[in-house]
């Protein structure tokens, strides 16, 4: 079977892409490294991969979560991580600081607000509505306020509709509320498209600087197909060694942020924290944000300490920030990431504020704890300017890429509507190259 294009990955970026096209009337091939799951199961596959964050600066010992191994969460499966996304659609975004996607994108003569507003109707997107809003997220709201700091509703890409408020988004919705990638990738199959998961793609193909197909590994056999147009939206960890696998190498790999967090918590007994929505709220600090997260990472560093915390005594406050895009991948794929000045200092204000939270909603200081720094939004290792130009194209002719490798710096917001309105941006001009 012929086909019009090739979409590499199934993503926020792949399955837009995909799905866009193939309402064109398009042939359209989706190839995925990753399988299929059930509904309710991509949690089980989250993997977590080491990095070497490496401190330019002296640490303080006050902060826990120097003290342990910093990991980057990614999952490699149908719908990328979206499924086990928290559902988070804050603009990654909009105008609140100098790294903001938009001003990025606008120094490469990019406006995406009308793909952004887009992208947000097909989302549905909403602020968190009061009537879901749990009694812990009320109250961190109002000691949050008690002391100066601005809360605000969530943009979630949730249909409020038909959510039962379980709190259990990072499992996949069960209710069928929260968006996510493989409902465009679906839509994208009953429009015709093919999709191949468990398909690992090795190179691109290309001869006289054009691109002729895509070569992989499938069924432990290698496989080509013959396409002239190949969008690569595999992630930001593996676009860089497929893109090098076919022979582009200048910038790529490099400029790698995370949007590096942690989550500050304490012991209250009773809270039931566990039980509400997650991030459903949040406090704007232009590069970084804090925002109500339950995580159960902080359970045994608060029995480290003799505290008998059951998951409903846990309470926690996520610090999220724009960390400096100075990471790379090296060649045995680990993953090298310094942790600068910069980046501590941000990480140190948030906990600091975060502690007061806590304290002010009567959490004994002496319980408060942190989880070890992770990353789980890796990005700029194929960046605009660097690596594609303003319309995503690859030095390859009828190469375009398509995911969070593109963006040049660390947003420090969720970037999935970022990424789809991106998505969205390059399916427009794709379909109208090929009328």
């Amino acid at each position: 079977m012929a086909f019009d294009i090739a979409v590499i990955g199934t993503g926020a970026g792949g399955a837009t892409v995909a799905r866009e096209l193939s309402k064109k009337g398009l042939k359209i091939l989706i190839l995925e490294k990753g399988k299929r799951h059930r509904v309710g199961t991509s949690v089980n596959y989250i993997k977590n991969i080491p990095m070497d964050l490496k401190l330019n600066v002296i640490p303080d010992e006050k902060y826990d979560f120097l003290r342990f191994p910093a990991e980057l969460m990614y999952i490699e499966d149908v719908g990328g991580t979206t499924p086990v996304s928290l559902a988070n659609a804050c603009y990654a975004c909009s105008a609140c600081y100098s790294n903001s996607a938009t001003t990025q994108f606008k120094i490469h003569d990019i406006d995406l607000f009308k793909e952004l507003i887009e992208a947000s109707t097909d989302l549905k997107v909403n602020p968190f509505p009061a009537d879901l809003m749990g009694p812990a997220t009320r109250k961190i709201v109002e000691c949050g306020e008690s002391l100066g700091f601005f809360m605000e509703p969530m943009p979630k890409f949730i249909d409020f509709s038909k959510c039962d408020g379980c709190g259990q988004c990072i499992q996949g919705c069960m209710a069928g509320a929260k968006w996510d990638a493989t409902h465009f990738v679906n839509e994208a199959l009953l429009n015709g498209a093919t999709l191949l998961s468990d398909f690992f793609v090795t190179k691109i193909l290309h001869e006289n600087g054009e691109v002729t197909g895509i070569e992989g590994i499938f069924e432990d056999k290698v496989k080509n197909f013959q396409v002239k147009k190949v969008i690569l939206a595999a992630g930001a960890l593996n676009t860089p060694q497929i893109l090098k696998n076919s022979g582009i190498n200048e910038g790529v790999g490099e400029g790698l942020f995370c949007d590096l967090f942690i989550t500050v918590g304490g012991y209250l007994k009773g809270v039931s924290f566990n039980k509400e929505i997650p991030m459903g709220v949040k406090s704007e600090f232009g590069p970084y944000f804090l925002s109500p997260h339950f995580s159960n990472q902080l359970r045994p560093l608060l029995e480290s300490k003799g505290l008998n915390a059951n998951p409903e005594d846990v309470i926690g406050i996520m610090v999220k920030i724009a960390d400096e895009a100075n990471g790379r991948l090296n060649e045995d794929k680990s993953i090298y990431k310094p942790l600068t000045v910069r980046d501590l200092e941000l990480l140190g204000e948030g906990y600091e504020k975060s502690v007061k939270i806590l304290v002010e909603m009567g959490v004994n200081p002496s319980s408060i704890v942190s989880t070890p720094i992770r990353g789980a939004h890796p990005g700029g290792t194929a960046a605009m300017g660097k690596v594609v130009d303003n319309n995503l194209k690859a030095e390859i002719k009828g190469l375009y890429i398509a995911d969070a490798s593109v963006i040049p710096q660390a947003p420090g917001r969720p970037p999935i509507l970022t990424i789809t309105a991106i998505a969205k941006r390059l399916a427009k001009k794709l379909s109208g190259d090929l009328k």
